[in-house]
């Protein structure tokens, strides 16, 4: 990621034409979700907005990118590629402290992305027993490192000589029978990884922090010149997906059927009638829920603080960082500012 610094400040957004000054005018946006597809069950903001040309109605064409992952989100957008992106907090807060000028401007979700978790039958139950374990990550470097360090180091367990750290995957086979043979005593990784071993039939107990569930999970972020070169854009993009958002919570039956048309594939079901993509939207349920509904896209500042800090312990050396810069309200008025009455009417009507 460092690799990308230069060309983070060379670079502008996907569109480099300027912006018009002209209220009526028909903008366009990029922006790279941080999945192989497009939308994931708790994207539900985004997707249902697009779908029900909530965009549109702003003169608003969104071009929403499958970027792959976290990372790969970020990467794009120092590089340049895009405007805007969906990566989860642990990659952005990564990606602020190596210097790239990455801005939030509408906080999406809280709640923890990460976790740590062992099998029920292990004994383990709280990460003060890990001393000693082998704990299996996604892969080094994966997000859930910096927090899974982090929970050890407040339990006294030095990440590196108390305990060893096993790649097996991102929920897949190779994660599943590292777990069942016991090659493994723990297991850290996304919790859409934990949902993968769930319907493959393996459940596990959550040794997770509490403090984590206070963390900023996505957002919408961008660059600080996008912002300075594209403002009437993003203001649409945050009020269009405040609409979906508002939408979803007025009628979170029609938003689940919305999803399940949108990516059927996510909500297919194994032999006990449990899909991933009701894991993952049911979790969103939690997550996305405004603690302030009056105020969709509200910053939880001290909480945004702790978790920048957290992944700031993790780091030698890590630089300053600046939250103001980072957490910018000036596009929240505008994100708030639609016919919520509306919305309402529209989800209370929807049909499909």
């Amino acid at each position: 990621m460092t690799a990308l610094l230069m060309t983070a400040t060379a670079c502008g957004g996907g569109d480099s034409e300027e912006e018009s000054s002209d209220p009526d005018a028909r903008l366009s946006i990029s922006m790279a979700m941080a999945a192989e597809g497009t939308f994931t069950a708790e994207w539900f903001g985004w997707a249902v907005a697009d779908e029900l040309g909530y965009y549109d109605d702003l003169n608003l064409d969104v071009e929403f990118n499958a970027a792959g992952g976290s990372g790969e989100a970020v990467e794009q957008l120092a590089a340049g590629n895009v405007d805007a992106a969906n990566p989860s907090m642990p990659s952005v807060g990564e990606g602020l402290l190596s210097g790239i000028p990455l801005v939030d401007i509408f906080t999406y979700s809280n709640g923890a992305i990460f976790g740590i978790f062992a099998p029920e039958d292990s004994g383990i139950k709280e990460v003060a027993d890990l001393d000693g374990a082998r704990i299996g990550i996604s892969e080094p470097g994966g997000g859930e490192v910096a927090f899974l360090e982090a929970a050890l180091r407040a339990e006294d367990i030095d990440p590196i000589s108390d305990v060893s750290l096993i790649p097996i995957g991102s929920g897949g086979p190779e994660t599943f029978s590292a777990i069942t043979e016991d090659r493994v005593d723990a297991y850290s990784t996304a919790y859409n990884d934990i949902f993968a071993l769930q319907t493959a039939g393996l459940n596990l107990a959550d040794l997770t922090p509490s403090i984590f569930d206070t963390f900023p999970a996505r957002g919408i972020i961008t660059t600080q010149e996008v912002v300075d070169e594209k403002p009437e854009a993003l203001r649409r993009l945050a009020r269009g997906t405040a609409m979906g958002i508002e939408f979803c919570f007025a009628n979170l039956e029609e938003c689940e059927n919305i999803m399940r048309k949108a990516i059927p594939e996510a909500f297919e079901e194994n032999e006990d009638g449990v899909s991933q993509g009701e894991l993952r939207f049911d979790l969103a349920e939690q997550q996305v829920k405004p603690p302030n509904p009056d105020r969709l896209g509200e910053h939880q500042v001290e909480s945004t603080k702790d978790f920048l800090d957290t992944i700031a312990s993790t780091m030698e050396n890590a630089p300053e960082y600046d939250l103001d810069a980072f957490l910018n309200e000036d596009f929240l008025d505008f994100a708030n500012d639609f016919d919520r009455e509306q919305v309402q009417q529209d989800a209370a009507e929807y049909t499909g």
